[in-house]
């Protein structure tokens, strides 16, 4: 399955193709392995003084995930800790989603109305 190329946008911020490679290397393997039917990826990038803030939103058919992180370092840095937000929702909702399919049945009480 081919994943979505992602709608980078930079406010304050000009994207350089280093910056559009890491994000759609990183998205993409993210993308592949934990999310389904994929119909849509937003990277909004921004830049106030000495703040770099990573804002990403995920839209699938399943599950929607968004994450915003902030660096004080580099643009870089706020990428890799909001793709790893990512990836830490991804793998919630599929362990959820797991689990509630693999519950064992309830028994069933006496006298609750089934005749056997």
């Amino acid at each position: 399955m081919a994943a979505v190329t992602p709608e980078i946008v930079g406010r304050n911020f000009e994207v350089t193709p280093d910056i559009r490679a890491l994000i759609e290397s990183k998205l993409g393997r993210v993308e592949d392995r934990l999310f389904q039917d994929v119909s849509s990826v937003r990277v909004m990038l921004h830049v106030e003084k000495f703040r770099y803030t990573c804002e990403i939103l995920v839209v699938a058919k399943d599950h929607d995930a968004k994450a915003v992180q902030e660096s004080e370092t580099s643009m870089a840095d706020a990428i890799n800790a909001a793709v790893d937000h990512i990836k830490h929702q991804a793998q919630k909702n599929r362990e959820k989603i797991r689990d509630h399919h693999r519950g064992e049945p309830e028994p069933v009480p006496e006298g609750s109305g089934r005749v056997s």
